[in-house]
């Protein structure tokens, strides 16, 4: 189960990669970095979650992270 899905979503990041090619090619290197950055984080976010669901989402890792900072403020 855990490999197909794994599979389909290094196929769906292999399409974005082949539908963006003839862009990529003619941009800079800069911008060939910063979308390799970001497809690869996605690809690796997204086989992490398929190995553990209950990973914490993005709104709970921002409360962890401002928290000391809401209480020194003393928002609620």
């Amino acid at each position: 189960m855990k490999w197909g899905a794994i599979l389909g979503i290094s196929l769906i990041v292999g399409l974005l990669i082949a539908m963006e090619w003839n862009t990529l090619c003619r941009s800079s290197w800069k911008t060939r970095v910063a979308y390799a950055v970001l497809v690869l984080a996605g690809w690796f976010i997204a086989i992490l979650l398929v190995h553990n669901p209950d990973l914490p989402g993005m709104t709970q890792v921002l409360e962890v992270i401002y928290k000391p900072i809401t209480t020194f403020l003393k928002i609620n």
